[in-house]
Parts: C-alpha cells; structure tokens; sequence
C-alpha cells in the first residue's frame, strides 16, 4: 500500500511538473540548489534541524488526507512514519556528511515519533474594525491583512516627525495609499454585482466606501503631518494625498469592471493610474486630469457592465 502511495505521489508530481512549464521548474530547481547550498555551508548547528523539522512540523500539520489515507491502512501512524522518514533523510544525510551522526539519528527518531504528536489547531479571532465602512469588504480585507504594516507606518511617521524629518511621514502615507489601493485589485464577481440596483448605485456605494475608509485610515497619519509641519505646503500635502488616493482607487474599482485579468489590470494601472498619482502628490494641478481619467473609466465600466445594472 505504501509503495502505490508512492506511486500516486509521484504521478501528482509529474501532473504539476506540467502545469508549471519548464521555466519554472528550471528556476524552482535553481533556487532549491542555492538554498540547500546555503543551509549546507550555514555555520551554525541548528540550522539543518531547525530547517527540517520546522518543514516536517508543518508538513504534518497542515496536511488534509488523514481521514483519506485511515480509510486505506489501519495503521496510519506507521505509514505516516515511513513517509516522514523518507522526507527528514537528505537532512540527516547532511548531518552525516558533516560528522554530526547525533543529530542524524535524532531528526529521523522525530520524523518516527511525529505521527504520534496531535495537530496544533490555531484559532484566530477575527479583529472587529468598528470604524470602518461595514459595506467596504474590500477595503476590510485588506486592513486586515496589512494592519501590521500599517502600524509600522504610523510608528515610523510619528518617529520621523518627532526627529523634524517630516519626509517620512509623506513617504508613510504615498506607501499607505498604495496598500490601501491593492484591496480593489481583485475583480468583482458578476453575482455580487446583482446586489445593486443600477450602476448609479454602485459607483455612489464605491465612492462612499472609499471616501471614508481611507479618511479613517490615513487620518492618524495626516494628523501627525499637520502637527508637525512648518510650513503650508506640507499641510497642504494631506488633502492633496487625500484627493488623490479616492480618484486612484476609485479609477481600480472601475478598471476591474472592463479588464477581468489581475495581470493586466495591474499593467494598466501601473501606466495609467499610478503616474497620475505620484504626479499629484507634488504637482497638484495633475488632479485635473486625473478625475477626468476617472470619469473616462466610470463611462467605460458602465458600458461593460450594461448587461447586469
């Protein structure tokens, strides 16, 4: 049974072997060389077994076949066994080559012991974000991603104001503005679109959702630039950014109506949005444009989406 497990492994491996092209396998290979390079001629000890039973760890708790695989053997931990210590054995043959027989021995008597070790199930709360737009998903999701990141902006934008390096801050809310943007990235299935009554409806709901998700996210961020600043034209910089970041994501909300590849969506954005954006920021009268840019797109996603609002 073991060995037709095996078979079927291999035969899984072939099928994604074709699905990815020999590009991409060639470049997997070459960055797998390089990092088995680098955990080999790594100086310090735990690497090798940090490495391999950080993977098998996860291996064994993230894997979903159990239930399939108990229906196939009665002995689940002894085939779970043999196949972990096929996987930890380039790792003890790294620990043998270097004379480190010890720890050889000691990472496949862990590989033996881990189909005994019950699953770590991890359990997440989700984070209730009451001052944001409930409508806005997209914007919720991608707060909820990157809220790390946003608290390391902040921290940097208050630090670099406190020190009079008030550019820090600017380059905190350009980048935050970017992440904010991404969230529309992803298009809109046609089912959810069916949710409103015309396409009036839809652009007013856009428009609100973003208005105020992004006044409520950049607000800390502008409030320290305000505070801080010395002259007029870095206060007249946070409702400039403001302007800006609703026009450009407001643009990505409705390019994703006209072009249903992320690909190209993130290609087209990236010649025609994000200029205007950048430019804005530091040449205000570029916003003219950009709004028209945006009606432009508005007509376009009306015309694509006729059929459904």
């Amino acid at each position: 049974m073991f060995q037709l497990y095996l078979r079927l492994r291999l035969k899984n491996f072939g099928r994604i072997v074709l699905e990815l092209g020999i590009f991409r396998i060639v470049f997997l290979a070459i960055v797998t060389m390089l990092a088995t390079m680098v955990l080999f001629f790594a100086e310090n000890r735990l690497a090798i077994p940090v490495v391999c039973i950080f993977l098998l760890g996860s291996y064994h708790n993230l894997r979903k076949d159990k239930e399939f695989l108990r229906t196939l053997t009665a002995q689940l931990p002894v085939f779970l066994m043999k196949e972990y210590v096929l996987i930890a054995l380039p790792f003890a043959a790294m620990e043998m080559v270097k004379g480190r027989y010890i720890d050889a021995v000691a990472l496949c008597l862990f590989a033996g012991v881990l189909p005994f070790i019950k699953e770590i199930k991890m359990r997440q709360k989700p984070i209730r974000l009451p001052l944001l737009y409930k409508g806005g998903y997209e914007y919720i999701r991608m707060f909820r991603q990157a809220i790390w990141l946003y608290a390391l902006l902040l921290l940097f934008s208050i630090v670099g104001a406190i020190h009079g390096n008030i550019r820090i801050d600017k380059v905190c809310l350009i980048l935050w503005g970017l992440v904010q943007a991404s969230g529309y990235m992803q298009s809109m299935e046609d089912s959810y679109l069916l949710h409103f009554k015309n396409f009036r409806t839809l652009c007013f709901f856009q428009l609100k959702s973003i208005a105020w998700n992004t006044f409520i996210t950049s607000a800390p961020l502008g409030i320290t630039l305000i505070l801080f600043s010395r002259q007029w034209n870095e206060v007249f910089f946070f409702p400039v950014f403001y302007i800006a970041i609703i026009l450009y994501t407001m643009g990505i909300s409705m390019l994703r109506h006209i072009i249903r590849s992320q690909v190209l969506l993130f290609m087209v954005q990236l010649i025609l949005l994000l200029p205007f954006y950048l430019g804005s920021l530091f040449v205000p009268y570029l916003l003219l444009p950009e709004v028209a840019i945006t009606l432009l797109l508005i007509y376009y996603a009306h015309r694509n989406i006729k059929t459904l609002l």
